[in-house]
């Protein structure tokens, strides 16, 4: 994995990245990402973070750059560490890894390839979107079909049928999905100290700044709440004041 840089503010400024873990806006992300589809939190995670214009945008968007974007999201808000598990291939053991996010300039270049195409012998196969994850989730036992006929196209145009292909078109046609998809991802790399293998695994970005904010929001209302009640402030008013107000203010409430 290359060398981390810290974030470069100008990539932030073009981008115009809003902190998600800024007090009223991470309520609001948690009120719409809750109840959102698990795979559409990271799309609207990435809207409100400012960096898309709508929420339609965000859906868009190729899962690899909304993964990019994310990332970009969640080194605004909540730096650059991020842990996570991986299932070592070889043995099944679960192994924990820590990895720094790339820098920004290394995010915004990725998230510009955009949602790409490729020409895979008579077809052309373009990564798949978040609406595309949808439409596949609303029909779990036809969701390859699903996403094959919206993502992948024969010479002519028209739609892929699954049932038409042959196993090494079928192989070729994933393999090319997937590494259009990989060119944005962050990757999780460790070494298994049970058998020593090298393991790797794409880092559901999305998903972790999704955790954070679950995490971050309930204890924010947590704080909220109690000073809310020690002191009959509102929770506007509370919002508003500063992290280190708040903290010195729930001291003397626990004291």
């Amino acid at each position: 994995m290359s060398r981390v840089r810290p974030p470069g503010r100008g990539a932030e400024q073009r981008h115009r990245v809003r902190d998600l873990a800024e007090p009223a806006l991470l309520l609001d992300a948690w009120d719409q990402a809750s109840v959102a589809p698990v795979a559409g939190r990271g799309a609207v995670l990435v809207r409100l973070a400012g960096l898309c214009p709508d929420l339609d945008s965000a859906l868009d968007l190729g899962v690899g750059e909304c993964a990019a974007l994310a990332t970009l999201a969640h080194l605004r808000a909540f730096g650059r560490e991020v842990a996570g598990v991986i299932t070592c291939s070889s043995c099944g053991e679960l192994l924990s890894a820590q990895v720094s996010l790339p820098a920004a300039e290394e995010l915004v270049a990725a998230a510009a390839a955009g949602c790409r195409e490729v020409a895979v012998g008579e077809f052309t196969v373009r990564a798949p979107t978040t609406r595309d994850l949808l439409a596949a989730a609303a029909t779990p036992d036809r969701a390859y079909a699903v996403l094959l006929s919206r993502c992948v196209r024969r010479g002519d145009g028209s739609p892929v049928d699954p049932a038409q292909l042959t196993q090494e078109e079928a192989a070729l046609l994933d393999e090319a999905a997937e590494t259009i998809t990989a060119a944005t991802m962050t990757t999780l790399c460790v070494r298994c100290p049970a058998c020593g293998e090298h393991v790797r695994a794409a880092l559901d970005t999305a998903a972790v700044l999704w955790e954070r904010v679950d995490i971050a929001a309930p204890a924010l209302m947590e704080e909220v709440a109690v000073l809310a009640r020690a002191f009959g402030w509102s929770e506007a008013d509370l919002l508003a004041m500063p992290a280190a107000r708040r903290a010195a203010y729930l001291e003397r409430v626990e004291t």
